[in-house]
């Protein structure tokens, strides 16, 4: 059982974890369009309510995630990347009576993405625009930013390089989506979310099962508030255990996977975004 002596701030310089001055950060991956990524023709007219509202138009379906690693998982001789750290699922849309535009989120603690959906998009990049050399991913749907290019930097180079990194990171990343970085700012520095015992993993998947669980959240365990309707998600279920390998029914194991989304959550809270948002 995680431990429940609530996290406090520390320096943005150094992590509680580890020594190295990022801890476990390595990148944040926005998919832009989540939608148009998973490129599904399903039907999604059940997502079209909105407590009981009738929704007019999704005007943005983006994610944000701050990986700590990735492992595959094998099911039906297809292969599937999951992503697990911490991150959220946001929405902006316009309901139709009243005639209002508001937005919904749900944080996640992982994503299910079939490996060659990933890797087309890590290989489909725009190496003029963004230079291989600061490990900058950029396809269609998929942005991916390093933590290390906003570090300190001790040379004329490494200060160019940083300028260059502010820049983008500015225009590609704060500026479309800085409300729900503040959402997921804030929910790291908290302490439900993510380094809760009783916060199940939530996993957000393009798709699964031989096409036949498409654009679903999964989670741990049954959450009543949590999966209520969300615009752009075709369901909401808590049957992860279950579809997922046997070793996730493994407590010691899940325990670490925990543990390791608590960790970065919360080196993302102190050091990694007052990199970005500074």
């Amino acid at each position: 059982m995680l431990g429940l002596v609530k996290m406090h701030k520390f320096p943005p310089t150094r992590s509680k974890y580890t020594k190295h001055p990022l801890g476990l950060l390595r990148s944040m991956i926005v998919i832009s369009d989540w939608n148009s990524f998973i490129n599904t023709d399903r039907d999604m007219s059940n997502c079209n309510l909105y407590k009981d509202q009738k929704i007019q138009e999704v005007t943005n379906a983006s994610v944000i995630f701050v990986p700590v690693d990735f492992s595959r998982v094998i099911e039906n001789q297809r292969s599937y990347i999951f992503l697990y750290g911490a991150g959220i699922y946001w929405t902006k849309f316009s309901i139709i009576n009243p005639q209002t535009i508001t937005t919904d989120h749900r944080f996640l603690t992982g994503i299910l993405i079939p490996e060659e959906k990933w890797l087309n998009n890590h290989f489909n990049t725009e190496p003029f625009f963004f230079p291989p050399s600061h490990n900058f991913i950029a396809s269609d749907y998929l942005l991916e930013f390093p933590f290390a290019s906003l570090g300190d930097q001790d040379d004329i180079d490494g200060l160019s390089k940083r300028a260059f990194s502010r820049g983008i990171i500015l225009t590609q990343l704060v500026f479309p989506f800085k409300e729900p970085l503040l959402l997921l700012r804030k929910a790291t520095e908290g302490y439900d979310e993510f380094d809760s015992p009783d916060s199940p993993m939530r996993v957000l998947m393009a798709e699964f099962q031989d096409h036949s669980r498409i654009n679903e959240i999964v989670t741990e365990k049954a959450h009543t508030e949590y999966e209520r309707t969300i615009p752009g998600i075709q369901s909401i279920k808590s049957d992860l255990l279950e579809i997922f390998p046997e070793k996730w029914k493994n407590e010691i194991y899940l325990k670490g996977l925990r543990g390791e989304v608590a960790k970065v959550s919360k080196d993302f809270a102190f050091i990694g975004a007052s990199l970005i948002l500074k």
